[in-house]
């Protein structure tokens, strides 16, 4: 009886073996497996965003050449001509409107003088930094008076 289980072990061993050497070639196979997947799925990634860049290159493209027939033609080369350059066609009058000026400008103020400028700054009395604190932690209205100067 002895004798008889020498080959059945050896033939248990072969098939560990073999079912250890199968196990083995499943693993690579299911690694190599993973890294294709992977690999695939970054370049479907990197093929859509090629393709959302090529519809925005195609859209800036197209504004493009809007453009530039815009700008060639008859009436826009004229308009820009006009606004830009000051051209007129013959028979035209051109009217310039002023825009309303600041009273900076009046009389009235031109006619002050450095002294007068200096002396109505001076009236006004500095307010120390804590006096300001003080009207803006417990005298609110006192604060904008001061705000307002």
């Amino acid at each position: 009886m002895p004798a008889q289980n020498v080959p059945l072990l050896k033939r248990l061993l072969r098939l560990r073996v073999l079912l250890l050497v199968n196990v083995l070639v499943l693993g690579f196979l299911a690694v190599s497996f993973g890294r294709e997947f992977v690999r695939s799925m970054e370049i479907e990634r990197d093929i859509r965003g090629l393709q959302e860049r090529v519809a925005s290159l195609q859209a800036k493209n197209l504004e493009i050449t809007e453009l530039s027939t815009a700008f060639q033609t008859e009436s826009f080369i004229e308009r820009e001509a006009r606004l830009k350059l000051g051209l007129k066609r013959p028979g035209e009058e051109v009217v310039v409107v002023h825009a309303p000026t600041s009273d900076a400008s009046t009389p009235a103020a031109a006619a002050a003088t450095p002294e007068q400028i200096i002396a109505e700054a001076s009236e006004l009395e500095p307010v120390a930094n804590p006096v300001k604190w003080w009207y803006y932690f417990f005298d609110a209205p006192q604060f904008q008076a001061l705000s307002t100067l």
